[in-house]
């Protein structure tokens, strides 16, 4: 199985316009890496503040948006226009700006209850290791949607998604992909 290379380095920026610049200059040379060795980038995104930013920067500095796949980490069911769903903040400030093929932007489809969601997002996943993994850490120290006193999934042969429920943070159904399927990535 290929994982990400853990290495431990830290990079400290003066304000959040400052990360968001290197965030978004990172992710388009990590794409243009993976198009040039493998001919596709699969991307997993995450929500939050920080990375909206960087989404924001990418239709500047991508290039080759026919070899991008999107993924995301997690989404809260809730209806599709809800604002506070990941998939619209991303089509709003990035996705609606690129021509990434439709079929390459992948989803999660909240709307229709954890567990049925969860099922069928497992469903388009890619066999393969993703390219990168963008990850934020909550206030209450949860990424993606995996929550701190809950199963992560980190069992290999588990499950790659996880229907959640309970929630620690509104709304309390939601969708995530399962902690070992988040490490299955060249970078993260």
């Amino acid at each position: 199985m290929e994982t990400a290379r853990h290495r431990n380095t830290w990079h400290i920026h003066p304000d959040p316009e400052a990360l968001a610049r290197r965030l978004a200059a990172a992710i388009a040379r990590m794409a243009q890496e993976a198009i040039t060795a493998r001919g596709a980038f699969h991307l997993v995104v995450a929500g939050g503040t920080t990375p909206r930013a960087a989404y924001a920067l990418l239709p500047q500095l991508g290039r080759d948006w026919q070899c991008w796949h999107l993924y995301h980490g997690d989404e809260r069911c809730l209806p599709p226009q809800d604002p506070d769903r990941n998939s619209l903040m991303l089509d709003t400030v990035w996705l609606s700006r690129v021509p990434i093929p439709a079929r390459q932007i992948h989803h999660i489809p909240a709307e229709r209850g954890a567990d049925v969601a969860a099922r069928d997002y497992a469903a388009v996943l890619p066999p393969h290791a993703f390219d990168l993994v963008l990850l934020g850490v909550g206030e209450d120290g949860h990424t993606a949607s995996l929550f701190p006193g809950h199963d992560w999934g980190m069992e290999k042969n588990g499950p790659a998604t996880i229907a959640i429920h309970d929630a620690a943070k509104a709304p309390p159904q939601r969708v995530s992909l399962s902690g070992w399927r988040l490490q299955y990535t060249r970078e993260m």
